[in-house]
């Protein structure tokens, strides 16, 4: 199992119509997410890695696992960029 990321604490989510609304209260910034990024924030709620990640959207989405990781590897460095995400 590679390194474990979760959501940080701080962060709040709310759904709106096709979309998920976070609000990073340290921050007080707010970031919008779509149906597939609102699927790996849910799967973020447990301490997870890239690997398990992969395996669950690639299941759920037509995708292949190499497409899914360069998708997710650029996703949680964009949540880690904006403090949404955290070490586990």
């Amino acid at each position: 199992m590679g390194r474990l990321f979760r959501r940080n604490y701080d962060v709040f989510a709310a759904p709106l119509e096709d979309t998920t609304l976070l609000l990073n209260t340290d921050t007080g910034t707010y970031h919008g997410l779509n149906p597939v990024a609102t699927r790996i924030w849910e799967l973020l709620a447990e301490p997870t890695d890239e690997e398990l990640l992969v395996r669950q959207l690639s299941n759920e989405f037509e995708i292949t696992p190499e497409d899914c990781l360069r998708e997710v590897t650029v996703f949680l460095n964009e949540l880690r960029e904006r403090k949404l995400l955290v070490d586990a």
